[in-house]
C-alpha cells in the first residue's frame, strides 16, 4: 500500500453556492439541473466549467514581447533572400 503524503494531495477549495443566481454564480438548484443534465458529478461539473472558462479566456501561446523594433524588421530583411527584389514587385507585406 502507498504512503499518501500532504505534498501528494492534490489542492482542494471550497465552493460557497448562492442562495439565488446572479449573473456572476448559481444557485444549488442550477447546480443540481446541471448535474441531471450533464450527467456529471458536482466535482467533475466545477472542473468542467473551470476548463470551459480557461480555454476561452488563457492564451493558449506564450505571450511575446509586442512588436518587432525598426532594427529587428531591417535584421529580418537583411537576412532574406528577397533582398535584392524591388519593393514595388511586392503586393502585400508582413509588417
Amino acid at each position: 500500500m502507498a504512503i499518501t503524503t500532504a505534498q501528494d494531495k492534490p489542492e482542494s477549495m471550497l465552493l460557497r453556492l448562492r442562495k439565488t443566481d446572479t449573473p456572476t454564480s448559481v444557485s444549488v438548484t442550477t447546480v443540481d439541473l446541471l448535474e441531471q443534465q450533464m450527467g456529471m458529478n458536482r466535482t467533475d461539473l466545477i472542473h468542467f466549467a473551470l476548463r470551459q472558462l480557461a480555454d476561452r479566456f488563457l492564451p493558449k501561446y506564450e505571450l511575446d514581447d509586442g512588436p518587432l523594433t525598426d532594427a529587428q524588421i531591417s535584421a529580418i530583411r537583411a537576412a532574406s533572400p528577397a533582398t535584392n527584389i524591388p519593393e514595388e514587385r511586392f503586393t502585400k507585406g508582413l509588417f
